[in-house]
């Protein structure tokens, strides 16, 4: 068999991560595939691994604007796939408008299927590009031979907003970054600290408008105001929207000690120093499909104050202390609760670490690899 990849619109975040992961990882053989052929801009199959089965392909097209590599994927790919005799196609990029058959691809965005979400924020524009992605995502999972989740929220409530029915479907978690993992440290009564070395609490993600950085950086000074030796670093790019709700908390006088820090962003390679110098983690986020950033943080051995919406709880479970990430008073109270309470911490973060030994990049692979399989000849025996 031939697998073709369709990563006409990766070209970097998050789904450049999974590809270049599970390519590295693979051993297409084991599992019925001969070779690889991928299609992708120049510069995404720059980075990917080479590999003796794996068969790069480019196109002008591709290396265009993605109206371009739209118009490549829905006019030229099907084309290009009979010719190398592809049984099956991975879209990884969750929109395949092209009309070869079959395909499988995978979910992971939910804003486009959460509308109170996307609704938070305030650029027409922002809100019009779900909508796009919520009606082409939307077409592509009706229509796949095949269909992974990250997570088993993701796939409940994806499957009820479009009514989707597809009982090729598989929940297959990314996996960590093995320079995050880091065995929990010794934790510290918090009397241990001071403020001059306060109990520094870590919160990696972009500032946008479903992250809820402001609401955490009001409550830890609040806590702060009551006496508590506490400090936050807020690391991560600004997206444009929302920065000036965490702004006001960084310029407040109440701020004057530089008890909350915006670092901005961080090279992804120097992430892992600040989990390891952290004493907690905390994460906000109302709206997510796979907490990448929350695995890293319990891989690093931190306990965690988390959000209870979205999937949270089921990636955490009984790992960590939930607040209601839009309720101030919700977060202050979780916080604290982790601050005076070490045994509570010494628990959660050696729970939270066991957790993530099953989050590799090789089972990720290996799994994902196999689904494909099945589905190639499950296909290929119905025709």
């Amino acid at each position: 068999m031939v697998l073709g990849i369709d990563a006409s619109n990766i070209r970097a975040g998050g789904g450049l991560t999974h590809l270049k992961q599970i390519l590295n990882e693979a051993d297409p053989s084991i599992h019925g595939f001969e070779k690889v052929v991928i299609w992708s801009n120049q510069q995404t199959l720059d980075v990917l691994p080479k590999k003796e089965w794996l068969v790069p392909q480019t196109h002008p097209y591709l290396n265009r604007s993605f109206l371009w590599s739209f118009a490549f994927q829905m006019l030229l790919l099907s084309k290009s796939a009979r010719v190398f005799n592809c049984s099956l196609l991975f879209a990884p990029g969750s929109t395949f408008v092209s009309s070869f058959r079959p395909f499988v691809t995978i979910s992971q965005n939910m804003l486009p299927f959460e509308f109170h979400e996307a609704f938070r924020f305030n650029k027409w524009r922002v809100r019009l590009r779900f909508l796009v992605l919520y009606l082409t995502q939307s077409y592509t999972f009706r229509r796949a031979a095949g269909l992974i989740f990250l997570t088993n929220y993701a796939k409940e409530a994806i499957s009820s907003k479009i009514n989707l029915n597809n009982p090729n479907s598989v929940i297959i978690p990314h996996g960590i970054n093995m320079d995050f993992s880091n065995m929990p440290k010794v934790q510290l009564p918090i009397d241990s600290f001071s403020t001059v070395k306060p109990f520094r609490l870590l919160y990696v993600s972009i500032i946008t408008a479903y992250k809820h950085q402001w609401n955490v950086a009001a409550a830890v000074l609040q806590l702060k105001l009551q006496g508590f030796p506490v400090a936050v670093d807020f690391i991560g790019p600004d997206s444009g929207e929302s920065f000036d709700k965490l702004r006001v908390y960084l310029d407040s006088a109440d701020n004057n000690d530089g008890t909350l820090r915006y670092l901005g962003p961080v090279k992804y390679e120097e992430l892992a120093g600040f989990y390891k110098n952290a004493d907690a983690f905390v994460f906000a986020s109302s709206c997510e499909n796979l907490p990448i950033i929350l695995l890293e943080a319990m891989s690093a051995g931190l306990p965690v104050a988390c959000s209870d919406k979205g999937p949270m709880p089921e990636v955490l479970g009984d790992a960590g202390i939930y607040f209601d990430p839009e309720n101030i008073q919700s977060i202050f109270d979780a916080l604290k609760e982790l601050l005076e309470n070490a045994v509570l911490r010494d628990v959660i973060s050696k729970k939270a670490y066991e957790k993530t030994i099953n989050y590799t990049w090789k089972n990720c692979s290996g799994s994902t690899f196999e689904f494909l399989s099945a589905i190639a000849k499950k296909t290929h025996h119905e025709k």
